[in-house]
């Protein structure tokens, strides 16, 4: 989709809104909010901070919002953006952090931060748990459900022993590390957790030109991380002297773009052998050492190009979907996958800063 269709259906980009809602509640009419700003990361979650101007009320001799029920910690709160009617849902959240600043001679303000309904429950210290005869995907869908959060989740293969999340983990952490063993993706969007396969290979939801939609692109591109392929030669719990060997090879990491070529085949096109080899860990299958293999491959192909942006505000860019970048050039114009987003209205309007990758040329 081109940027034309989304600012017609947009007022054109000139009337950017907010909607801020504090224990399902509207905010009070003259609470002046100054500037509101949502950062969203794939690996750490979302968290916000919105400024106040605050005022001292001369009669009761005390701040009007510093200390009023509405901003205490551990309030739910909503934020969405857009322009016109037309806003769309950024975060959800809990209200953790007040902090003022006052002037002798200038407003005082309140700047209110919080995070994602993810810290509550999965960031938080939790004790050692084991889980048994469970699939990757039992596990994440038993941890959303413990959370109170929708799940959704793609399958995995079995598991035959079993898995512990240890004391000094929270579970944001080892649902992390094992979507990372098995090449699956684990974020959060609103009250809704995913543990589910890459989707950088989908169609683009955004194409946007620099000089028209695009205000700066700083790509890096970067040969440095790169392997040619990973072998993995995994601990067998049911024969110790018998390794499991999983292989991934050049070519084998998800195609974000077609008549691209990965970062595992631009090394094997220079023969430079670059082989990852990975022992200290257990695996009960070929083909879990293998889906091991290739995460380890994508991770390194991932961090081939690697860029920030700053574009007009677009509340349709969030983290996990893809966009294309065009009139860069022919190695940096292509498709792109979203890792992390600043949204913020201010003094200069609304604007969205983000990060993007691509493991291919």
């Amino acid at each position: 989709m081109g940027l034309e269709q989304v600012a017609q259906a947009n007022s054109n980009f000139y009337a950017p809104r907010f909607d801020v809602r504090i224990n399902n509640a509207k905010l009070p009419s003259d609470l002046a909010i100054i500037d509101l700003t949502v950062d969203e990361k794939i690996d750490v979650g979302a968290s916000f901070k919105l400024t106040i101007h605050d005022e001292f009320d001369m009669a009761s001799q005390q701040f009007i919002w510093l200390d009023h029920p509405i901003l205490e910690v551990g309030n739910s709160i909503s934020i969405s953006m857009g322009y016109g009617g037309n806003l769309l849902p950024l975060v959800i959240g809990n209200i953790t952090s007040i902090e003022p600043s006052f002037f002798s001679s200038e407003t005082p303000t309140l700047t209110v931060g919080g995070q994602d309904l993810s810290y509550d429950y999965l960031k938080r210290s939790s004790p050692e748990r084991t889980f048994v005869d469970k699939t990757y995907s039992d596990i994440a869908g038993i941890i959303a459900a413990d959370a109170g959060l929708l799940p959704v989740v793609d399958e995995t293969g079995k598991i035959l022993y079993p898995v512990c999340k240890k004391s000094d983990q929270n579970y944001f952490s080892f649902l992390e590390k094992l979507a990372k063993e098995v090449g699956f993706q684990f974020r959060m969007d609103g009250q809704t957790m995913y543990f589910v396969k890459p989707t950088d290979s989908v169609r683009a939801i955004l194409t946007l030109e620099l000089g028209k939609d695009i205000i700066s692109f700083h790509p890096t591109l970067k040969t440095t991380g790169l392997v040619s392929e990973v072998e993995v030669r995994g601990h067998n719990p049911r024969d110790p002297n018998k390794p499991i060997i999983g292989r991934a090879g050049p070519g084998d990491e998800r195609s974000q773009e077609q008549g691209r070529k990965s970062g595992s085949q631009i090394m094997q096109d220079k023969n430079k052998t670059a082989k990852k080899v990975i022992t200290n860990v257990i695996v009960n299958s070929e083909e879990q050492a293998n889906a091991l293999a290739l995460s380890e491959l994508n991770k390194a192909s991932d961090s081939l190009i690697e860029g920030d942006v700053e574009s007009i505000g677009l509340p349709q860019i969030r983290t996990g979907v893809t966009i294309c970048l065009e009139k860069m050039g022919k190695r940096f114009s292509g498709k792109y996958y979203v890792t992390g987003t600043t949204h913020s209205i201010g003094d200069s309007g609304y604007r969205t800063r983000f990060s993007v990758k691509r493991n291919a040329l």
